[in-house]
């Protein structure tokens, strides 16, 4: 299941050196969120959930000049605990090899900029 992570940039800093985070709950495709959104294929749900995560990045941002940032990470069905409406609690640690890539949120824009894994330890001092 593709989970969705709005994260800080102290946060992100942390999650890349020790490859290793501990969340409280991603945004992610719940029941729930997809029986609101019947009209809507897989694709245009992982289009919401991320911008849904994209508005929570840029609340945790140090400096209005900063992106949101949102990680989208593959997630282990042993993991996901409790779902709610459009989220679920973890119950396990996050690892850097679950990330997928990287979404940047801007204010007033409902496009997400996209950055491949590979590409966040390069990137990642801009994103300050």
């Amino acid at each position: 299941m593709r989970g969705y992570l709005p994260i800080a940039h102290g946060d992100l800093t942390t999650f890349l050196f020790s490859q290793s985070f501990v969340a409280d709950s991603v945004f992610a495709p719940t029941q729930a969120f997809v029986q609101a959104n019947l009209d809507c294929d897989e694709e245009e749900i992982e289009f919401l959930l991320s911008l849904l995560a994209g508005i929570q990045g840029l609340e945790l941002r140090t400096k209005q000049s900063s992106p949101g940032i949102v990680l989208a990470l593959e997630l282990e069905s042993g993991q996901c605990g409790d779902s709610g409406e459009n989220s679920i609690t973890l119950t396990s640690p996050l690892l850097w090899s679950q990330v997928q890539c990287a979404l940047l949120s801007k204010t007033d824009d409902d496009e997400l900029i996209w950055y491949a894994t590979q590409e966040i330890s390069r990137e990642i001092d801009n994103w300050k």
